[in-house]
């Protein structure tokens, strides 16, 4: 199985990267190819700008940057995606990838006046690194809110529908948190299929 890791936090010594780490030792032991961008380390560019607008507007093609990825994600068996928790969703350079490459004609058309999600049902595992804890997910809504704009307003949008949503919550309340996501995530690496 081919696996795309699409990581948001730039700092190698982060908890983001250990857990984009240990999926992937997990996924490798179980013989899975693993293919990982870092999106701010790799230079990719958040933000919907004129060569976009000029696409949507049916002026030019999709750009070169933009055509990139979403052919990685065409390759791939299974998506997942390693962010910290920025204000309860995605951080501004992995919102601004799916703004970019998520677009119409690729994610999803226009038919009959309804929307149409197009991309493979390909698996998503969503890593969400988080300081916060479950109790206050819980009292705040914050899994609710989550999903309702992440799983249901865009993957479901496009069509996906195995959407795997891993909130590690609690990763500054002590290395015991700290350790038992890791494992966690190694595990989910190791049987994914």
């Amino acid at each position: 199985m081919r696996i795309l890791i699409v990581q948001s936090q730039p700092d190698a010594a982060s908890f983001s990267a250990a857990i984009e780490a240990a999926f992937t030792k997990g996924a490798k032991a179980a013989g899975h190819s693993v293919d990982a961008v870092n999106l701010p380390n790799d230079g990719f560019s958040p933000g919907f700008g004129q060569p976009d607008l000029d696409h949507y507007h049916g002026k030019t093609p999709v750009p070169d940057d933009v055509r990139a990825h979403q052919a990685r994600v065409d390759a791939a068996d299974a998506l997942v995606l390693v962010f910290p928790v920025y204000w309860w969703s995605f951080p501004a350079v992995l919102k601004g990838w799916i703004d970019r490459v998520f677009i119409a004609g690729w994610a999803f058309r226009f038919e009959e006046g309804k929307v149409v999600g197009t991309m493979r049902d390909i698996p998503v595992y969503l890593l969400g690194v988080g300081g916060g804890s479950n109790d206050g997910y819980t009292k705040h809504g914050y899994y609710t809110a989550f999903d309702t704009q992440v799983t249901t307003g865009i993957f479901k949008f496009c069509g996906i529908r195995r959407i795997h949503t891993h909130l590690l919550l609690d990763v500054e309340s002590g290395a015991e948190y700290r350790d038992a996501h890791l494992e966690t995530v190694e595990e989910l690496g190791r049987s994914i299929a």
